[in-house]
């Protein structure tokens, strides 16, 4: 056997994360965050650095990168214009993690009273082998009872201690610990910033990456650069070849942007059946439905803001009013990414979908002809007025005997029945059982089929509006107090009256959808009518007032003009 045939002995270099090798070492080296470099290098620089900071931002941004960085330049034996070596003894203990007095605690696990107790002997000791002590504490706002032990080591600690805490969320904090520090924000890395340090990474290995799938990463990481550094590990690992952007869709169980443009278009058409082919192709393709909303959101985003600049949009939005696509990113906004039973997201899309935004904002197609609006395109024309000379149907008033109605009509009038429900048509000659059980069905089919069977009087929105009051009293339960002070009436759609919940607040509207027939029994005691509800996500300060409450804001107005701005005590009234 030959040296050439010898099996080798030589043990693989285990492989470290692309966010452990490029961890900022200087401070020149932390991307983004100018501010808060050029503040803390002159701090070194001047000697002028505190005893805590405090380093704010969200996650991913360098706050734990800066605390080391900063531990190294107050210890660093030939710091230069305040910028640590990362050469000397220090600073490569402190890199490599082998310094006895730099300490990081993850207070997620370490975070009672008797953790901070036990760190009271280490901070009042003094250090081993550099010039300052530095505590690097991190996720501090899972830190509650144990501020107690450590609020006055905090105010004044010895002179060889540094504390650095760092955290996602400020308002968790106690203010008399903030007051105590000084306070950093790190705010979100930009697609530009991400993308520069990204394409030094892939120089650096010799990796081919086209520029939409850097920027595609860059784009995902949503401002944190950790996530862009393990997203890049994860696609360089899989990919060995040249990596495109169809590659990070695929890996990263995104939706492509024909699937995207696919799901848009069936919700603006309302075309349900299309959507949902959507969805199954995505599931069936292992796409991620959480993303592949957020993927239509911000599609919808980008439609926007050029809409608004005067910019051409694509071809299939060109045809779509602003309210529309306003409309429909909403609706998608409104769902709720962390529901996880009862259908979880695929359920929210399908209800969105089953809703389409053409019914919503009913400004394309009639009221009264829903069943004519054309599936598959962004687009619904809406239906041509008749010719002058054409007669026109001959509208009947409401009455309670709708089987009669449903059945001989009037003279003159031309019937229209619905074509999708013949089994309504009752013989002219039924006895009176009959035609009574085929009132009842009828009046029950107007109210579940909504604006497409039977006809509303004109003034029912009216009429929901000024006895809003009376409704709220007759749903009396403690269980829908809190599902009728969120909503309002909207509008009216033939007999279904739309409720419209405040758009960060969709588990009402789903609770009220869920207890809809409470609702329709309360409004229907009002109206002296059987009526169906359905419940929608809207801007709620866009609505006008209902009469009750214009009339206290006009009360209230016009006190204040009278007493303007003076107030007086109730006790002064007898």
């Amino acid at each position: 056997m030959t040296a050439d045939t010898l099996p080798s002995t030589q043990t693989p270099v285990p492989h470290t994360a692309i966010s452990r090798r490029w961890r900022a070492q200087t401070f020149s080296q932390i991307v983004g965050q100018t501010a808060a470099v050029e503040t803390l290098r002159n701090a070194v620089r001047l000697g002028r650095v505190g005893h805590a900071y405090l380093f704010v931002g969200p996650r991913g941004t360098g706050k734990t990168s800066m605390a080391r960085i900063l531990a190294k330049a107050v210890n660093c034996a030939t710091p230069t214009d305040g910028e640590p070596c990362d050469a000397c003894q220090s600073c490569v203990a402190i890199r490599e993690g082998a310094a006895l007095d730099v300490a990081e605690f993850d207070a997620a696990s370490n975070n009672t009273v008797n953790d901070m107790r036990e760190l009271l002997p280490r901070v009042h000791t003094a250090p081993a082998d550099l010039r300052r002590k530095v505590f690097i504490v991190d996720e501090v706002q899972r830190i509650k009872e144990g501020w107690d032990v450590l609020l006055k080591t905090l105010e004044e600690p010895p002179p060889h201690v540094l504390f650095v805490f760092c955290t996602t969320d400020q308002s968790q904090i106690r203010p008399a610990v903030v007051s105590r520090v000084q306070r950093f924000t790190f705010r979100p890395l930009t697609v530009p910033e991400i993308t520069g340090k990204l394409e030094r990474i892939l120089a650096a290995d010799s990796r081919i990456v086209e520029p939409d799938a850097i920027r595609l990463v860059a784009e995902l990481a949503a401002g944190g650069m950790r996530d862009a550094e393990s997203m890049l590990d994860q696609l360089l690992s899989s990919s060995p070849e040249r990596l495109t952007a169809d590659d990070v869709r695929a890996q990263l169980g995104l939706a492509t942007s024909m699937d995207v443009d696919a799901l848009l278009g069936a919700l603006l058409s309302g075309d349900a059946l299309a959507g949902v082919r959507v969805l199954d192709r995505l599931e069936s393709e292992g796409r991620d439905l959480r993303l592949a909303v957020d993927q239509a959101v911000e599609r919808l985003r980008h439609v926007l803001l050029r809409r608004l600049a005067g910019d051409p949009v694509p071809e299939a939005f060109a045809a779509l009013q602003l309210r529309e696509i306003v409309t429909a990113a909403r609706g998608l906004a409104s769902i709720d990414p962390a529901r996880a039973g009862g259908g979880g997201v695929r359920l929210q899309i399908e209800l969105l979908l089953l809703a389409p935004v053409t019914t919503d904002i009913a400004t394309r197609v009639p009221a009264d002809d829903h069943r004519s609006a054309p599936t598959g395109a962004f687009h619904a024309a809406p239906r041509p007025l008749p010719r002058p000379d054409e007669p026109r149907p001959v509208r009947s008033e409401p009455s309670s005997r709708a089987g009669e109605q449903g059945s001989r009509g009037t003279p003159g009038e031309v019937p229209a029945p619905p074509a999708s429900a013949p089994h309504r048509q009752r013989p002219p000659t039924a006895p009176p059982e009959s035609e009574a059980r085929a009132a009842r069905t009828a009046r029950r089919d107007d109210v579940e089929e909504g604006p497409r069977s039977g006809r509303a009087p004109d003034d029912l929105i009216e009429k929901v509006r000024s006895g809003w009051p009376a409704i709220v009293a007759g749903l009396s339960k403690p269980s829908l107090k809190p599902l009728v002070e969120a909503c309002r009436p909207v509008r009216t759609d033939g007999r279904t009256v739309v409720l419209g919940f405040p758009e960060d607040k969709a588990f009402l509207r789903e609770k009220a959808e869920q207890r809809h027939a409470e609702f329709e029994a309360a409004i229907a005691g009002v109206v002296g009518m059987e009526v169906g509800v359905r419940c929608v996500a809207t801007n709620l300060e866009a609505l006008p007032p209902l009469p009750h409450e214009a009339i206290g804001r006009e009360n209230l107005a016009a006190a204040r003009r009278v007493f303007a701005g003076d107030l007086a005590d109730a006790s002064d009234v007898d």
